[in-house]
């Protein structure tokens, strides 16, 4: 009975080690390495966590930086074409997300627009209309300022500037515009003060002149033709081809119409003689000279008409004895100063247009 027993106990003992020799076999051991591996190879790949998500402490370094890193740039063209919308845009780079900051733009030097815009979002383009005219400046100078107060209370701006070149629309488009205007504002009254002074300082520029003979349509029968402005006391002389429409200023002289409005007739005339010898009024005691008549038509029985003369001269000395000019003195004629009346005399040829407005 001892014996079985024994035996009993000896082959239950074997059984134990052989299942404990077989849990711990080769091929178990190697199945469990390779697990293993594979959760340290999964353990190895997770991304570390500040690749993922920025540490709060260096994001919120970078928001009390503000500004201080960020560049600015505007992006609008150099030259802008007549008639074409100009928008500016604003180029933010190396900034903090999420900062508030103040937009400021100027024209010329002037603040036109604020507004308050947040880093990270797209900031407006800037629409500006152009005013244009006859004449207009070529340049636009163009700035934006950008202020942000730090958590410190400290200021940062940023600025930029641009000088955009403005392209005016031609002279044509300006003379079918402008002629409306011109036609109606030109007058034969005149509006001075009875000073010389008024007279130099106040006259129609050249396109407005040169606007309305073209318009007209005056023709000369030389390339040269006059105009008579009473209003301004100006006698404008015009070189052309003769034909309508085709007259360029060439010389401005100051002068003396007729005291009374209706004694220099108005109207279109033409030049048909000259003298250099002028004219003698004795009883009057003085002279004119030299003499370029207008207004054939209404010549007197002596043949005199209206002429561009000089100022009245004593009949010995030639001394001026009436010195007015630049305001209405004359009793009809146009007065001139002597070395503007010699050059109507030796430039300005017989059959030459003269128009009296």
């Amino acid at each position: 009975m001892f014996r079985f027993l024994t035996n009993r106990i000896t082959i239950l003992v074997f059984l134990v080690l052989l299942m404990a020799m077989t849990s711990f076999s080769p091929g178990h051991r190697a199945d469990n390495r390779a697990h293993e591996s594979d959760d340290d190879d999964f353990l190895y790949n997770i991304p570390p966590v500040h690749d993922l998500v920025e540490e709060p402490s260096k994001q919120g370094q970078r928001q009390g930086q503000g500004l201080s890193q960020a560049t600015i740039e505007l992006i609008a063209p150099g030259l802008l074409p007549a008639g074409e919308p100009l928008n500016i845009n604003v180029a933010l780079a190396d900034y903090a997300e999420g900062i508030e900051c103040l937009i400021t733009w100027y024209v010329n030097g002037e603040p036109v627009k604020e507004d308050q815009i947040v880093t990270g979002i797209e900031i407006q383009a800037f629409n500006h209309r152009i005013m244009y005219s006859r004449i207009m400046e070529e340049t636009i100078d163009f700035k934006v300022s950008i202020h942000h107060t730090t958590m410190l209370n400290e200021s940062q701006i940023l600025e930029a500037e641009k000088t955009i070149i403005i392209e005016n629309y031609d002279i044509s488009h300006w003379k079918e515009v402008e002629a409306p205007r011109v036609l109606s504002m030109v007058t034969s009254r005149y509006n001075g003060d009875f000073t010389l002074e008024w007279a130099e300082n106040n006259d129609y520029d050249v396109f407005e002149k040169e606007l309305f003979i073209n318009a007209k349509g005056y023709t000369s029968a030389t390339e040269y033709l006059i105009w008579v402005n009473r209003c301004f006391q100006r006698a404008n002389v015009f070189i052309g081809t003769g034909r309508a429409n085709e007259w360029e200023l060439h010389e401005v002289f100051i002068i003396s119409t007729s005291l009374w409005l209706n004694s220099t007739p108005r109207g279109a005339t033409t030049i048909p003689s000259r003298t250099s010898a002028g004219w003698v009024f004795s009883e009057a005691g003085y002279r004119v000279e030299p003499v370029v008549r207008f207004w054939p038509e209404r010549s007197s029985e002596q043949g005199q008409s209206f002429a561009f003369h000089s100022r009245p001269l004593d009949i010995r000395t030639r001394e001026v004895v009436d010195a007015r000019i630049g305001v209405p003195a004359s009793s009809g004629c146009i007065r001139m100063f002597c070395d503007d009346a010699w050059w109507i005399y030796n430039n300005v040829p017989d059959h030459s247009t003269v128009v009296i407005y």
